[in-house]
């Protein structure tokens, strides 16, 4: 049977050539559905992705998420249908690691208070002792897998060594020691940043919740660039606010768009992004790349194997 991809992802020309040029066919928001039965989803969309699913004159075998997460789509149905699911993994994970970077000098290098003083025309230098190397923060990274490597490689750049921490505590190249979740205690005393990127999973949500935070004294930075329910917000606040953690630099939220009344936009030693650390011009490429050397792989009757993702774990 010809495959029929539904392309819910953006194809720039080269790549719609590409498709084109493969025994396959393309079925785009516009055509779908009078083309008929789709058997491949590139991309997502809230609303036609499940639907696509559902309709029972479709037979969908594999969806290529554009994203790394997948606790937004339809898991339970994907995993009682035996649908086959690859993520986007990695894609994004250079421009998060850069921006996770950037957050971390933000403030140790003290430009938190630079914009808050050029704003009002005020000439104040920092003290020599407010400011501090980031090769010499004892840095705990929360998730060691495509981002927390890239993290911890920019971090290797800076002389930094990072300690990480993962599922079962097995080692990664880039850290110079990790541990499991449950033994995160060994690392985190005396740990200056913590900075969560792990995938959200039913032992992840509100991971970092007042028990988590009130075990810290004074960290300096707490990010978040995983997933937002990771974090309990008001413990955050209240630790911010007890000075538990000093600064936070954060991308993701439970609520998205992080709503307007809420009391984390006016605080001074918060940075919130609005879920953009991974964004770059590189990543619908990135994106079509794994899908591509997966649709060739299956053309050719070989198996999907880059990037697969098991809807029971969560990732």
């Amino acid at each position: 049977m010809t495959e029929r991809i539904l392309a819910l992802q953006a194809l720039e020309p080269d790549q719609l050539a590409n498709l084109q040029a493969a025994d396959v066919e393309l079925v785009t928001r516009d055509t779908y559905p009078a083309a008929g039965p789709i058997t491949i989803i590139y991309g997502w969309d809230a609303q036609l992705g499940p639907a696509a699913l559902k309709d029972p004159h479709n037979q969908v075998h594999w969806i290529q998420t554009p994203s790394a997460g997948i606790d937004y789509l339809p898991l339970d149905w994907i995993s009682e249908h035996h649908v086959t699911l690859t993520t986007a993994s990695g894609v994004y994970s250079p421009a998060i690691a850069e921006s996770t970077i950037g957050y971390l000098l933000y403030f140790l290098r003290g430009f938190n208070e630079a914009i808050k003083n050029q704003a009002g025309h005020f000439w104040q230098q920092p003290e020599r002792d407010d400011l501090h190397s980031l090769a010499a923060q004892k840095v705990v990274i929360y998730g060691t897998g495509s981002i927390g490597q890239a993290i911890a490689k920019l971090l290797n750049g800076f002389g930094n060594q990072p300690f990480g921490v993962n599922r079962t505590g097995h080692p990664v190249a880039g850290f110079q020691q990790t541990v499991s979740l449950a033994d995160d205690a060994q690392v985190l005393q005396d740990a200056d940043i913590v900075i969560n990127d792990m995938p959200a999973t039913a032992e992840t949500v509100h991971y970092f919740d007042a028990a988590y935070f009130k075990r810290l004294n004074g960290l300096r930075v707490f990010v978040n660039v995983g997933r937002g329910n990771a974090v309990d917000a008001q413990a955050l606040m209240d630790a911010l606010l007890y000075q538990e953690v000093m600064h936070a630099a954060l991308d993701v939220f439970e609520t998205e768009p992080l709503p307007r009344d809420s009391k984390l936009w006016d605080y001074p030693n918060v940075i919130i992004t609005p879920h953009q650390t991974g964004f770059s011009v590189a990543n619908r490429r990135g994106i079509f790349k794994i899908f591509d050397q997966n649709l060739t792989s299956l053309l050719a009757g070989e198996p999907i194997a880059v990037n697969v993702a098991d809807p029971k774990r969560g990732y």
